[in-house]
């Protein structure tokens, strides 16, 4: 916790002086007296001014969620400043440390209040410029019923304010009845195998860790994109979690994106964005952490329209070609530093991979190879891979897998079959036609967890608000394209679209996790060889 201003206030318990990168209150110049061991204390019950409530992002509106030792479950508040969260032990406690872990979505400025009605409230700790992460506060103890997290102003206006867990923490001789943290929660053993596997791996990416071995022309490429829009995004705790859940679904590829912004179609220019686009130091850490974990990467750069309009319609030019040939080669070097297995060159560029502009494409590849020794892929639209015109210079045939299936809601399994079998039979038209004998990949494919998402797979829905729910249809379009394409002996593997740094994403949309279909991928990781 850094960057905040340094408060002093005047309570009845002394002068409260908060500095650092924890907050002790102290009582004129002594320390703060902690009275032997500390337990935590638990929490009977709570209550929240607000749930957000978009209807595919925000957690399950429960506020006991920040009281339940996982970091899979959150609270969320509504989209204004003074949102509340408050927790009752069910009797008055000693309370003398507080930790905080904060969600993406933090509080600026905020202030931990004490009570003993839920009426009156007395302030403990107040905190401004406060930058989010975990802040861990140490004060003189107080006895209180209730304590209150108030945020008084958010990091983001667009959002509210998230908090992943809160822990309270008291003299172990004024709260007899209370335990430690590990002893309190008998699920935390989970918790503890990640955090000592985090240990672990993170022993061995202190530096830039090797690559588990280059991507064989017959591996079959077990694979998630692993998507973040936040610049710091990858190289925090939850990420490193979320990465060994994945590890322990049986996911050997990971892809990683990293997206540049052009203002419209017709822009020349790319350029990162200050907040949203990955860092290269957090894709460093994340794969290195891929790395540590046994699984290969492939490194995937984006371009996106901030007008939001498709990256199939950009209009390329002599001078785009340019700017966009500076903006790869930087991520080739990045992948050669971080001896990534895969670097995909491009992603969904319908207008620019044209014959036409064919030599701007072998001019930007032969750069490529000058600084990258590793496997090139390109990601062509699921509607433009038959006019990409250097699959020759490429070590695999990479397409966005986005193939409409039906016309149905929900449509029979073997319905489903006919769809990908009719779209297998195409490819393989189409690779023997050309003379193509290369893998093909599925850089992306995924379907919303809604029912209909087989009809048009690509869409990206302006609200979710007014569909309904379908695990059975997600993964059933998850199946039927696993028990066809693992049967043709060009396709070497998929890389679902997406799984997320954050857990809870997603109820309604594409991530796998916790659902139906993720058993469908690991079991079908499984046994794919």
């Amino acid at each position: 916790m850094t960057n905040f201003k340094i408060i002093v206030l005047c309570l009845t318990l002394g002068m409260f002086v908060f500095s650092g990168s924890a907050c002790a209150a102290v009582t004129d110049n002594e320390e703060v007296t902690t009275n032997g061991d500390m337990v935590y204390l638990k929490v009977e019950n709570a209550a929240a001014s607000s749930f957000d409530e978009s209807p595919d992002w925000a957690p399950k509106p429960d506020p006991m969620a920040p009281v339940d030792a996982d970091l899979n479950t959150r609270w969320s508040s509504g989209y204004k400043d003074g949102e509340w969260i408050y927790f009752d032990f069910g009797k008055p406690k000693t309370v003398s440390k507080i930790v905080i872990k904060w969600e993406q979505a933090y509080a600026s400025s905020y202030e931990i209040l004490s009570s003993d009605d839920a009426k009156t409230w007395k302030r403990v700790v107040l905190l401004e410029g406060q930058t989010g992460g975990t802040n861990e506060m140490k004060f003189q103890p107080v006895t209180a019923r209730y304590v209150k997290i108030l945020g008084l102003k958010r990091a983001n206006p667009e959002w509210g304010i998230s908090i992943w867990e809160v822990e309270a923490y008291g003299p172990k001789d004024k709260n007899p009845e209370d335990l430690p943290l590990e002893d309190t929660f008998k699920k935390s053993a989970q918790k503890s195998e990640f955090e000592k596997k985090l240990d672990e791996i993170r022993l061995i990416a202190e530096q830039i860790v090797p690559s588990p071995g280059p991507i064989a022309v017959t591996e079959f490429q077990k694979g998630v994109n692993y998507t973040s829009w936040d610049k710091s995004e990858l190289a925090t705790d939850l990420s490193d979690y979320s990465l060994i859940y994945l590890s322990k679904l049986g996911v050997k590829h990971v892809a990683l994106m990293s997206v540049y912004y052009q203002d419209d179609a017709e822009s020349k220019r790319m350029y990162a964005d200050v907040k949203k686009t990955t860092s290269d130091e957090s894709l460093g850490h994340a794969i290195n952490i891929i790395h540590a974990l046994g699984m290969k990467v492939m490194l995937k750069p984006h371009v996106d329209l901030v007008d939001e309009d498709a990256r199939s319609n950009i209009i390329p030019s002599d001078e785009w070609f340019k700017n966009y040939k500076e903006f790869i080669i930087h991520y080739a070097q990045l992948a050669a530093k971080y001896n990534v297995e895969l670097l995909c060159i491009g992603t969904e560029l319908s207008n620019t991979t044209t014959s036409r502009w064919k030599e701007k494409w072998l001019d930007i590849i032969s750069d490529i190879k000058k600084v990258y020794k590793g496997s090139l892929t390109y990601a062509a639209n699921w509607d433009e891979y038959e006019t990409v015109s250097f699959w020759n210079d490429m070590d695999s045939i990479g397409i966005d897998a986005y193939f409409p299936l039906t016309n149905e809601d929900n449509p029979p399994l073997e319905e489903l079959v006919k769809a990908w079998t009719k779209h297998a039979d195409t490819l393989e038209k189409w690779l023997k036609e050309n003379g193509l004998n290369k893998p093909v990949i599925f850089t992306e494919i995924g379907y919303d967890t809604i029912i209909g998402s087989n009809k048009q797979p690509w869409r990206i829905l302006p609200t979710l608000a007014t569909y309904v729910e379908s695990q059975e249809e997600q993964s059933n379009c998850l199946e039927s394209l696993m028990k066809v394409l693992t049967k043709r002996s060009w396709f070497k593997g998929l890389y679902w679209w997406n799984y997320f740094p954050r857990p809870d994403i997603g109820p309604l949309g594409y991530t796998l996790r916790g659902k139906r279909g993720e058993k469908v991928l690991s079991d079908w990781y499984e046994k794919t060889k």
